[in-house]
């Protein structure tokens, strides 16, 4: 079984653009990178979950109707979590900040599941965000979906932090937990995280679990091939992944997979490496050896099961 995600560029890291650690990303360019997204699953016929920030599928208009994110303070660890945006709205420079058209690419398509992935990826973890903060997202975000005349059925935390579960279960049926090596977030656990990409030994996701929400298998970031994790072959990475297929086959598990669309802008061989990946899984599924879903399709599967 094979699910995976995407997310959007300059709200996951908005925090950072705003102190200036990092650069933001062209809305072209991240256009150009959905639609060929799209069209790579669709060549393959494997349907996909992509989880939006509900604030970067947006349209003007939409911004300028919304308080929330043009004037309101978003806080988050003693800062404004929306500084960054709303500098950028200033001077009307909103490259990397509003991308509607993505979300038309996918919805077009058809076939494919499209998640929540939080209205301005604010961190929902219950440490730094408040029952007040967290609430006004989840609020603000059915409202969007709900103009949009879409509903969400499962959710990908933003930053892979979960938090405000009871309030998240009052909207959604699901979500997609971390994977137990992203929990930490020091240097030794990117280190750990950078020797399981050339692990032989890595095992399926198993299962997931019942409840409201319902927790799904936790998902594995497919190798962003930049920095140092360039330096890992094509063929190491296609390797590791045939191994994991072949112990979902033999264990029932589930395989979970998950990118990012700024990977493919600056990853080295992005997109070649997701083809290769994706062929495995059709080569797979053609053989009724697996069967390709969606995180709402198999949360279905995992709330009705015996």
């Amino acid at each position: 079984r094979h699910q995976r995600c995407v997310y959007e560029t300059d709200w996951g890291m908005a925090d950072l653009i705003a102190d200036g650690s990092i650069p933001g990303w062209r809305s072209d360019a991240l256009a150009s990178t959905y639609a060929r997204l799209v069209g790579l699953f669709d060549s393959f016929e494997i349907p996909a979950t992509w989880a939006f920030v509900a604030a970067f599928v947006h349209t003007p208009d939409e911004i300028r109707a919304c308080s929330y994110l043009t004037e309101e303070s978003i806080p988050y660890r003693g800062a404004d979590w929306g500084a960054a945006f709303k500098s950028s709205w200033a001077a009307q420079d909103l490259d990397g900040w509003l991308c509607p058209e993505a979300l038309d690419l996918v919805r077009a398509s058809g076939g494919h599941e499209i998640a929540a992935h939080g209205f301005t990826h604010l961190p929902l973890d219950d440490t730094h965000t408040s029952e007040a903060a967290a609430t006004r997202e989840f609020d603000l975000l059915g409202m969007f979906w709900e103009r949009r005349g879409i509903r969400p059925r499962t959710f990908v935390f933003p930053r892979n932090q979960p938090g405000h579960l009871a309030r998240l279960g009052e909207r959604f049926e699901a979500y997609r937990p971390p994977h137990q090596l992203e929990v930490r977030r020091d240097s030794v656990a990117r280190l750990l995280r950078l020797v399981d990409e050339v692990n032989p030994f890595v095992q399926p996701a198993g299962h997931g679990k019942r409840g409201c929400p319902a927790m799904l298998p936790s998902a594995m970031l497919l190798n962003y091939r930049a920095g140092g994790r360039r330096l890992i072959p094509r063929a190491v990475t296609v390797a590791r992944i045939r191994r994991l297929l072949r112990r979902a086959i033999e264990s029932g598990e589930v395989v979970h997979l998950y990118s990012h669309p700024h990977n493919f802008l600056t990853g080295r061989g992005q997109f070649d490496l997701l083809a290769e990946v994706l062929g495995l899984v059709a080569e797979h599924a053609k053989a009724d050896e697996i069967q390709v879903m969606t995180q709402a399709e198999y949360a279905a599967r995992l709330v009705s099961a015996d």
